[in-house]
């Protein structure tokens, strides 16, 4: 069985997006759980988008424990549309036959949440977000997942593979790269692509532009409280009253 999973470099340190470690670590212990010495063994694959600098992260995912790693080598900076994302990590996992693919729910920076369900869409492979549990039935190549929903309620799916996850926070705890793995890291091997070896004829042109970004306008201000306990509660009654809250 072959995962690949999908990360991203972020922060001012060039740290792995934290979802992506969750979904990094559950392609991982699903990998465990199918290791059979009888059956044919299990990949963990990880492709991420960015700059040389990038596989910073790649080498990271290795010493988690990650076989092989992919790097669209890009000069991105600013803005980058979720569909010029998503139709980048559909022409490398178009290259071979991933049974499941994983991302974190949504990348610290943007937060958008959206890259997952577009690469689903452009590979033409179901998709659940959210997750926040799976169990893999090997014998006919289905997955079990349980999605967080509003409420506390949770939507539980039955999907044969391949199949896309995005993968909610606090469904493990990843694991830290152990040191027999970081000093086998330099030997493995990074594959990198360029967006011109991707897509040999026409780019994917963007379908979301940023028309700008600015800091948040301050709209409220604080009360500082002095005085005694006994002012200050008197302070805040008096405060409630006037806002008709008691």
């Amino acid at each position: 069985m072959k995962f690949l999973v999908c990360i991203k470099q972020v922060g001012d340190n060039g740290d792995m997006n934290r979802f992506d470690e969750n979904a990094l670590e559950q392609a991982l212990l699903l990998k465990e759980q199918n290791d059979d010495p009888i059956s044919e063994p299990s990949f963990v694959d990880v492709v991420t988008i960015g700059p040389p600098g990038a596989e910073k992260i790649i080498k990271r995912a290795f010493g988690m424990g990650a076989d092989t790693g992919y790097h669209i080598v890009t000069k991105d900076s600013g803005y980058v549309s979720s569909f010029i994302t998503a139709s980048r990590l559909a022409a490398v996992a178009e290259k071979s036959s991933y049974d499941l693919i994983l991302t974190g729910i949504m990348s610290e920076d943007m937060m958008a949440g959206e890259t997952g369900p577009m690469l689903a869409q452009i590979m033409g492979f179901p998709c659940a977000t959210g997750v926040v549990k799976t169990s893999l039935h090997f014998n006919d190549n289905r997955i079990e997942v349980e999605r967080e929903m509003e409420n506390g309620f949770r939507d539980c799916l039955l999907i044969r593979l391949p199949f896309v996850l995005t993968i909610q926070a606090g469904i493990n705890i990843p694991r830290y790269p152990c040191l027999s793995n970081m000093l086998a890291a330099d030997k493995k091997q990074i594959i990198t692509y360029t967006e011109a070896e991707l897509f040999p004829g026409t780019v994917p042109g963007a379908r979301q532009f940023c028309m700008g970004m600015e800091d948040p306008r301050k709209t409220r201000t604080g009360h500082l409280l002095e005085g005694s306990l006994s002012d200050k509660a008197r302070q805040v009654l008096s405060f409630l009253r006037e806002k008709n809250l008691v």
